[in-house]
């Protein structure tokens, strides 16, 4: 706590005041972690509005863009990860924002299989791959940020859904190879 107060320029005595243990600091660092997340997520696909492929671009970029995925943001998720095996509270948190945030990926991935005809399609499958690959993509960033790319790995998510939608996504894909062709 002593370290916390005086990286944070407090005393100590004020963050005992609001935290009174060790235990209740980290759970609120997770909470507020947790919300953050929330908040750019939601933010983003407001924006993207109601058509499924510009919201799930927007998770693609949001969960891969500096906001949410940072080396430092990647490696205290990692850590809380690791953590909530022997916390409840921890593995609660972190449950509801996975479930949340597969229910998302699974209706949208719904609502494309409807529109574009895709029949047959495990969609509650799609979305737990997706979910995996974001969350080892985040593994990668903490344990080799010197060789993340960032681009690279929004690709390699945009092309996992010109998989299962590829009217839809390979556009995309298309765009972007277009995009850096020309940047070179």
């Amino acid at each position: 706590m002593a370290h916390v107060a005086k990286a944070a320029g407090l005393s100590q005595g004020i963050v005992n005041f609001y935290f009174k243990t060790k235990e209740a600091l980290l759970y609120e660092t997770l909470e507020h972690l947790a919300e953050e997340y929330e908040s750019l997520l939601q933010t983003a696909l407001d924006k993207a509005g109601p058509d499924p492929v510009a919201a799930l671009d927007a998770m693609i970029e949001t969960d891969l863009g500096p906001d949410a995925c940072s080396p430092t943001k990647s490696a205290v998720w990692l850590a809380f990860w690791a953590e909530s095996r022997g916390r409840p509270k921890y593995r609660q948190l972190c449950r509801k924002l996975a479930e949340t945030y597969h229910r998302q990926v699974r209706d949208l991935c719904g609502g494309l299989a409807k529109r574009g005809g895709y029949e047959g399609l495990d969609v509650e499958t799609i979305a737990r791959s997706f979910n995996a690959m974001v969350d080892g993509l985040w593994v990668d960033l903490a344990t080799d940020p010197q060789s993340f790319d960032r681009e690279r790995a929004k690709r390699a998510c945009r092309a996992y859904f010109a998989g299962f939608f590829p009217a839809e996504f390979a556009p995309l894909l298309a765009r972007e190879r277009h995009e850096r062709r020309r940047a070179s």
